[in-house]
């Protein structure tokens, strides 16, 4: 197996098992309805993500009172590849994909959870169009990133995360010379 085979794991093997056992189920994931996908992306399309669900956690953190938020989830990375995946798909319904190349990009290894429902989907768009279910991740998360996370979001990000790094800076002095 190489790094970009996927190894995707069921949230519940056995779904029937918490009702057996008297309980409920309440999450989605104990439900089996979301499963764990691990693969290899290009640092700068983690990176895009991170700072889309990043941006979305500081939006939320400043909401307007009396305004109706976000759905539950919105700013968690769940919910940013949920809506990468399924925006993609919309875009493939009844095209195949040509597969896309990133020889020499520099990737990372990477375990996430997925909507089970939308993996099928994206799993069918692998086999019609002769590819591994993770490389139709991949470019999934890529083609979103292009389209929605600009790249003056990730250039402020990163001068936010100078000038805290600057602050850190400045307090650890500080408290050096006390």
């Amino acid at each position: 197996m190489n790094r970009s085979d996927f190894t995707a794991f069921s949230a519940n093997p056995h779904p029937g098992d918490a009702r057996a056992r008297g309980g409920s189920a309440r999450s989605a994931r104990a439900r089996g309805l979301r499963t764990l996908q691990h693969q290899s992306l290009p640092a700068a399309t983690r990176f895009a993500i991170d700072t889309e669900v990043w941006l979305r956690t500081l939006v939320l953190e400043g909401w307007p009172e009396g305004e109706p938020p976000p759905p539950a989830g919105w700013a968690t990375k769940d919910q940013v590849h949920d809506e990468a995946l399924a925006w993609f798909l919309g875009q493939h319904v009844r095209r195949a994909l040509a597969p896309a190349s990133r020889a020499g990009v520099p990737c990372e290894d990477l375990t996430f959870w997925l909507d089970s429902r939308l993996l099928e989907r994206a799993r069918q768009l692998a086999q019609r169009s002769g590819m591994r279910l993770a490389h139709v991740i991949e470019m999934a998360l890529d083609a979103y990133v292009a389209a929605h996370v600009p790249a003056r979001l990730m250039a402020f990000r990163r001068r936010v995360q100078l000038g805290a790094q600057r602050l850190h800076r400045q307090r650890a002095a500080a408290a050096r010379r006390r």
